[in-house]
């Protein structure tokens, strides 16, 4: 004759030496793992990683490369615009140095714009285009001697070949055209020197270490 055992209510079995058999749904509690000093290198791996604090200002972006066939590019309007000084200063006899002054300054700021900085690279740029921008000029003024030679309009004479067919003839047949503009070539050259180094120095010092 057998027994029968009646288990009180709200127990379960025990499911050997486990323990309780858990419910579904439910898990066993991790066992607890030895406690790491915090001194061990293993305890920065066990906990979590910190979060980022909230940033209340995003971050600035990062600055651009500076990009030096764009700004070089921006840059090349300041030929022109030199050139035209250029002539109307020459137009009434007069050499300047203010021409090159202008002609470097509008050069860096138009590169800067183009190209998002100003590096050592970039100075050249600047520097090249200046002297370039001397160069044209003084050709621009034997141009305009000539076309006062022709028509006393001479900048309608603008889309003409006339006066460089007579700067040519000049330079074949004339022994003395040269010699007649090498003065004002020179001085030409020391004026524009001038007006474009203190400002090709303050790019060339500002960039020392760019």
């Amino acid at each position: 004759m057998t027994e029968s055992t009646n288990l009180p209510e709200n127990t379960q079995p025990e499911a050997g030496p486990g323990g309780p058999r858990p419910e579904f749904g439910q898990r066993f509690p991790e066992a607890p793992g030895p406690q790491i000093p915090s001194w061990h290198p293993e305890a920065s791996r066990s906990q979590a990683a910190p979060q980022p604090a909230f940033q209340a200002f995003p971050p600035f972006p990062a600055r651009r490369s500076e990009n030096v066939g764009r700004g070089a590019l921006f840059a090349l309007p300041a030929i022109p615009i030199g050139v035209v000084c250029w002539l109307i200063i020459w137009n009434f006899g007069w050499i300047s140095s203010i021409v090159t002054f202008v002609a470097a300054a509008i050069a860096a700021r138009f590169y800067v714009m183009g190209a998002g900085g100003l590096s050592r690279k970039g100075v050249w740029v600047v520097a090249g285009i200046t002297v370039a921008t001397a160069l044209l000029s003084f050709a621009a003024g034997v141009w305009l001697d000539a076309a006062k030679y022709i028509n006393s309009q001479p900048f309608s004479l603008i889309t003409s070949s006339e006066p460089w067919d007579l700067i040519g003839y000049n330079l074949n047949n004339n022994p003395n055209f040269v010699p007649s503009y090498m003065g004002d070539f020179l001085m030409a050259l020391l004026f524009a020197a001038l007006g474009c180094f203190f400002t090709l120095r303050r790019l060339f010092a500002s960039t020392k270490n760019g």
